[in-house]
């Protein structure tokens, strides 16, 4: 895809980072977004990368390095992908799902995990084009 450029997020980027997460399902205004970069971008098994097309973030990709107990090696796990409405369908999540790949291959990571809602059918269908896997059901519990 021409002219896209990636880089880290930074606390000035809560606004659009925002706006994309809202896009995702996730109300959220700008000043809670400042909020928790500034908890995430602290955390070095943590890793935020916004995609700018056109002079704006289109889109961004954030996940975590971790340890298990099943295997040696470390793992990375999505925690969000997000593509501006305007420019999907152009090659840009791929993108950045390579760039995190990447990105936690370099930091040791031997495999890369992420979980979907079950009404994102689309969502699945892209991983499932870019060589991801169902291999199990996600649990979860409000505390």
């Amino acid at each position: 895809m021409d002219g896209v450029t990636f880089r880290p997020a930074a606390r000035a980027d809560a606004s659009a980072i925002a706006a994309l997460v809202t896009q995702l399902g996730y109300p959220t205004a700008p000043a809670e977004m400042e909020q928790r970069l500034r908890r995430l971008l602290v955390q070095p098994e943590y890793t935020i990368v916004v995609a700018e097309l056109a002079g704006e973030i289109a889109g961004l990709a954030a996940a975590y390095l971790g340890h298990a107990l099943e295997f040696d090696s470390a793992y990375g796990q999505l925690t969000g992908l997000v593509v501006d409405e305007r420019w999907r369908g152009r090659g840009l999540g791929r993108l950045l799902m390579e760039r995190m790949e990447d990105a936690l291959r370099d930091r040791g990571a031997t495999i890369f995990v992420l979980t979907s809602g079950y009404r994102r059918a689309e969502a699945h269908k892209f991983y499932e084009h870019i060589g991801y896997r169902a291999t199990g059901v996600r649990f979860a519990k409000r505390l």
